[in-house]
């Protein structure tokens, strides 16, 4: 009787193996971003959120029946690193879509090469207007730098009541544009810009910068700075004793710049898309903290809604009938229905470009809060 019942389950398992849940291909995304080095805690944020949203996808049963294969690659924030990484994705047969990486500088290393693949390619927060001028291929998810610019401005002259201000900017691609575009929104606004300066990225000492500073005896700062450089900063601001409003852009949402800040990061107003603390994001939220043990920064909201505006474009296409390809899914991202996530609604323009409205946060009591 064993043998019987052996031989049954034999003749069983080779249809079991072919149903089509079992067999059924798996849809392709590159992802890529920096996980490692200075600044890793954005690509870790984008990382995490991908995930969660992956593992919502498969308990969902695929897209449209598909599993979703997500091959990762970490391009250490340099643009040498991002071209190899994208070669690496491109190279992999049937990839329909990339996402990354987190600077204009990275993200523009890697455009050419999905160009030439014919491979859309979603950056979640380049905002130089320059990488979606590249080609029909390159899409964003945050908004370009200009529109920052204006954001950057009202952070500092209309909610910190702040007119004449003094910039730290970073020396690279970000930093030098919004530096300088954030100057002249200030000014055009009727405000004035005493000092307008870069800083080398991975700089520790400020302080003949900040003797600058006190100086000019400035109404406000504004921090055109990652993280890392902008939590020194603050703390040698304080230190010697210049306590004037500070206002910081989005690369600041970190959480990691609290962390590093301390108490100096206390009174820092910020604009970003995302706030953890809106009760229309709580499922987002939850979801997040429960994978993770923290909340979400704008940063994973960005690449939660990179991820899933990519996956609708897929499932577009899969459901039309044509063929799943990157030439297919670039079609549908260009030409989609308005996708509502959780950092606004996602519409592209002509350009891949998108507008989405700012919230002003507060650190307050060592966290962000609604200003």
């Amino acid at each position: 009787m064993r043998s019987l019942r052996s031989l049954a389950l034999a003749a069983l398992l080779p249809a079991f193996l072919t149903s089509p849940a079992m067999a059924a291909e798996p849809i392709n995304i590159g992802f890529f971003s920096h996980l490692s080095g200075n600044f890793a805690e954005y690509g870790t944020s984008f990382k995490n959120a991908i995930e969660l949203y992956l593992d919502q996808v498969k308990a969902q049963g695929g897209i449209e029946g598909r599993p979703v294969n997500l091959i990762i690659e970490d391009d250490r924030n340099s643009p040498q690193e991002a071209a190899t990484v994208a070669r690496k994705i491109a190279n992999t047969p049937d990839v329909v879509l990339a996402i990354g990486s987190w600077s204009t500088t990275a993200s523009l290393a890697a455009a050419p090469i999905f160009t030439e693949a014919k491979i859309p390619q979603i950056s979640p927060t380049s905002s130089h207007p320059d990488f979606s001028k590249q080609s029909p291929y390159q899409f964003r998810q945050n908004n370009t730098d200009d529109v920052l610019a204006q954001y950057n401005a009202d952070t500092i002259q209309k909610q910190l009541k702040a007119n004449t201000v003094v910039i730290p900017y970073s020396q690279d691609d970000w930093g030098v544009y919004t530096g300088k575009a954030t100057a002249a929104a200030i000014e055009k606004a009727g405000g004035k810009v005493l000092l307008l300066e870069s800083v080398q990225p991975g700089s520790r000492d400020f302080r003949p910068f900040i003797s600058k500073i006190k100086a000019l005896n400035p109404e406000g700062v504004f921090l055109a700075l990652p993280y890392q450089e902008a939590s020194i900063f603050i703390q040698q601001l304080r230190q010697a004793g210049i306590d004037v409003p500070v206002g910081g852009g989005i690369p600041l949402t970190s959480p990691k710049f609290i962390e590093l800040s301390g108490k100096a990061a206390e009174g820092v107003v910020l604009h970003s898309i995302f706030f953890a603390g809106d009760p229309a994001q709580k499922e987002f939220v939850d979801a997040y903290k429960a994978k993770y043990g923290r909340n979400p920064d704008q940063f994973a909201a960005l690449a939660y809604d990179a991820i899933g505006v990519g996956l609708e474009a897929v499932r577009s296409v899969i459901r039309s009938g044509k063929p799943l390809t990157g030439e297919a899914v670039r079609e549908a991202l260009a030409n989609g229905p308005e996708y509502k996530g959780v950092t606004g609604v996602t519409k592209y323009d002509e350009f891949g470009n998108v507008k989405k409205a700012p919230t002003f946060i507060v650190v307050r009591d060592g966290q962000f809060q609604l200003f």
